[in-house]
């Protein structure tokens, strides 16, 4: 531990409390984490979380007690606290914690002389309410149709806060606890999410929202860059007390330091006193920032389900994925669009090959024949097209369903639906590509245009619809995402990758990594960054100064597709548009 400098971010996730440690080469030095159900077991916390029906929520207070052990394991590592310059971190969205009349008074015993732990000075008293709503809660159907119909409908809802209404959002929720819960709600003095409740623990102090995790509560009006006055006055028509916007501690900040580490830590664990804390953010914004990306770079979690991350200028919302502010570039916004159907998908393809096969008859989960299929290079099946889903999808939002078509590949239009190809082996090169066509007409209207035009003969005019998008086709055959980034299980299949690359069609390069520690890893680039830029030692914004000092020796460059094979899957542009219709 010979360097001069340390970042630790932290990553507040579902089941645990992960803090590392970078130095200031951006080298992972240090990573201790406590695990909510073996660790802290006295909670009585079932993967992190209590569980009755729909209604799913964590307690409070193990979070505090979990930062207490998991800096106590630092310590005990005999890791140099005193050397850690910034801090910032990553926290599960969407939950949201209810601070008491007393909060301030007790945070403010941080920053004396501390004797007991977190849960002494903190805990219970500073809360109105004991437990935080989980990202997992189903509770709210009714306050997310309240929500909608005050701003007429889910589309107006993303146009203005870049989502629909959905269940984890925090706004619905924050409605059911005024609604069912009134006299919590009443003692409520502020609500925080769990990113800003765990930067005030680190600081000492209530501090306000951090703005791109604001996105993630159906509350705020991104264009303006302030909360929705009429979806405000829906909560408050529930309260005689606080405005909503007094609990919320009003617009969000967009500071880049929130202050310096308490007294408590300095005192209990070492800290140097002038460790500057940087607002944590949410669990995905945090992720974004892990990687080098700059706008139109694309990342892909290629996991169970199928996660598209991706930097944009362009604020084009639609009900079907989300957008947020981007936590460290000026103008710019996280697209993020989640489909259910991902690996569970390829894998029924998978194992009805391999029981087909003789020669795997015995190994089910190999993925041999599998990735034969799909490499294979025929034109026999240029003209099939499938979309494969055993689970009812989101994007686009149908039940569960399986479904296979022939289509004219000079026009484009569906000729026949039919029940199985000619060969069942189409079917693991025809799931590959369907998921990766979905996910590149779906972030589409979010790239800035490259003027690559199609060599083939299609009606550019031709209008294909997706979702609540309705555009020509031209417009979906010049737009190319710069770099696209893999990780998850599956971005290890070369494959699989391979056939995503050349689907989606980055133009600068398609790179592989394994991203255990993702977000709090984004959480020590961002403590990092903000501390230099805002003590004036860098003038670079944080996408350039994360290309400029990114360890690239951990990334995998893949391979790189050529415009000609990615100009070869814009014939089935329309026919999946045409596919999708008959779903709904």
């Amino acid at each position: 531990m010979s360097q001069d400098s340390y970042y630790l971010g932290f990553d507040l996730s579902t089941q645990q409390l992960k803090c590392l440690a970078i130095n200031q080469e951006l080298k992972i030095v240090h990573s201790e984490t406590v695990e909510f159900e073996k660790d802290l077991p006295h909670y009585r916390t079932k993967k992190g979380v209590y569980i009755h029906g729909d209604v799913i929520e964590c307690p409070v207070a193990m979070w505090l007690e979990a930062l207490d052990l998991v800096l106590s394991k630092y310590r005990k590592a005999d890791f140099p606290l005193e050397k850690v310059k910034a801090i910032s971190g990553s926290c599960q969205q969407h939950g949201s914690v209810y601070w008491s009349s007393q909060a301030e008074a007790l945070l403010d015993q941080l920053n004396g002389e501390p004797v007991n732990d977190l849960l002494h000075y903190v805990s219970p008293e500073a809360f109105a309410r004991q437990t935080a709503p989980n990202w997992q809660d189903h509770s709210t159907a009714k306050q997310c149709q309240e929500f909608e119909r005050c701003v007429d409908g889910p589309e107006k809802m993303a146009q203005l806060t870049g989502s629909r209404a959905h269940f984890r959002f925090t706004g619905p929720q924050i409605l059911k606890i005024a609604q069912l819960e009134p006299e919590a709600y009443e003692k409520t003095k502020i609500i925080s999410l769990v990113s800003n409740f765990l930067t005030s623990v680190l600081v000492g102090h209530l501090v306000g929202l951090e703005e791109a995790d604001a996105c993630g509560m159906n509350l705020y009006d991104i264009r303006e860059r302030k909360f929705s006055d009429e979806l405000l006055h829906l909560i408050d028509n529930y309260s005689k007390g606080k405005s909503v916007k007094q609990k919320l501690m009003g617009t969000p900040t967009k500071s880049r330091i929130a202050g310096t580490i308490c007294k408590y830590f300095i005192k209990r664990y070492g800290f140097n006193a002038n460790c500057k804390v940087s607002p944590m953010t949410g669990d995905n914004l945090a992720t974004i920032c892990s990687l080098p990306l700059r706008k139109n770079d694309v990342l892909i979690s290629l996991g169970t389900s199928t996660t598209v991350l991706l930097v944009t200028d362009k604020y084009h919302p639609s009900p079907n994925y989300h957008l947020f502010i981007h936590p460290t570039l000026p103008n710019h916004y996280m697209g993020m669009i989640c489909y259910c159907n991902g690996s569970l998908a390829r894998e029924k393809i998978r194992d009805r090959l391999n029981r087909e096969g003789a020669n795997n008859a015995e190994n089910s989960n190999d993925w041999t024949l599998f990735n034969q299929a799909v490499l294979k290079d025929s034109q026999e099946d240029d003209n099939e097209l499938g979309v494969y889903f055993p689970l009812g999808e989101i994007v686009p939002s149908v039940e569960a369903t399986d479904k296979r078509v022939i289509y004219n590949a000079k026009t484009g239009h569906i000729e026949k639906v039919v029940d199985r190809f000619e060969d069942e082996w189409h079917d693991a090169k025809n799931i590959v590509e369907s998921q990766a066509l979905s996910c590149r007409v779906r972030i589409s209207p979010l790239l800035s245009d490259s003027y690559t035009r199609s060599q083939q003969n299609l009606n550019e005019d031709t209008i294909v619809k997706f979702d609540y998008d309705e555009s020509p086709l031209r417009d979906y055959l010049n737009k190319r995402p710069e770099r696209t980034f893999f990780v998850g299980g599956a971005s290890k299949n070369n494959a699989i990758v391979q056939k995503f690359a050349q689907v989606i069609g980055a133009k600068k390069g398609n790179f592989r990594l394994d991203t255990p520690n993702s977000c709090a890893l984004g959480g020590c680039y961002k403590a990092m960054w903000s501390l230099l830029y805002d003590s004036n030692e860098i003038a670079d914004p944080f996408d350039k100064f994360l290309n400029e000092n990114f360890p690239w020796h951990v990334m995998e460059n893949i391979s790189n597709v050529n415009s000609e094979s990615w100009d070869h899957y814009n014939s089935k542009i329309v026919p999946l548009s045409e596919l999708e219709k008959t779903l709904i």
